[in-house]
């Protein structure tokens, strides 16, 4: 379901195992927010289609972290064209150095060859896209370098797999998952100011998403008892 959250924000909802995608384009740029696991590229283009996009036209990719579900589908979209490849260095460096261990690949069965993640993100990191900026929020918890990221002045937060809605929260039994540091996180997303929240998984918060925010970090607490 491809649903639009802005004049250059679109949200597609996934399927299946697929992580949701976030398309923005802006002047010379089409950006992806993930890339789901390439089961569906199909399906991608052609949502990409109806917006006077495609698979080729993709220039960017910023990955909310490496997971196989979110990562997966960069290997048909580099077959497809050569868009840059944006991860927070904690999982980038392995990544660049041939390991490919935390995306999960084995866990689920893919084969995942090897690639080069381009720019290495850290936290206050503003990547400029012409009329967007996304601002860049270390979050650990479901992975060691999951990240969160404000589209400045739009009141619109993309949370990754940190903050889903109804109170819920990204898993933390994976390699490099930790309750501790994802509680803090979910501390730090409760505490900042925006409307719209755009999740890994699950459907968009469109409205009080901060309030949802709230929810998943007491929540959180309660779960793992902190």
């Amino acid at each position: 379901m491809l649903d639009q959250i802005s004049e250059q924000v679109y949200f597609i909802v996934s399927r299946s195992f697929d992580s949701n995608i976030t398309f923005i384009k802006t002047g010379d740029h089409e950006i992806l927010i993930d890339a789901g696991t390439g089961l569906y590229t199909s399906n991608l283009d052609e949502d990409l289609q109806t917006l006077g996009s495609s698979i080729q036209s993709i220039t960017d990719v910023v990955l909310t972290h490496s997971h196989i579900d979110h990562i997966g589908g960069i290997i048909p979209l580099l077959e497809a064209g050569s868009p840059k490849l944006y991860l927070h260095e904690a999982e980038a460096e392995p990544i660049n150095q041939g390991d490919m261990s935390q995306t999960l690949g084995d866990t689920f069965g893919v084969d995942l060859p090897p690639f080069k993640i381009d720019v290495l993100l850290n936290e206050g990191d503003v990547l400029d896209f012409n009329k967007v900026k996304l601002r860049v929020f270390h979050t650990p918890g479901h992975s060691a370098g999951s990240i969160i990221m404000e589209i400045e002045d739009t009141g619109i937060l993309l949370t990754g797999d940190t903050l889903f809605p109804g109170g819920s929260f990204g898993r933390v039994d994976f390699p490099t998952g930790s309750p501790e540091k994802l509680v803090d996180s979910l501390r730090r997303i409760s505490e900042m100011q925006f409307e719209i929240g755009l999740p890994g998984h699950m459907n968009a918060m469109k409205y009080n998403a901060r309030q949802s925010a709230m929810s998943s970090y007491k929540m959180a607490k309660q779960w793992f008892k902190m």
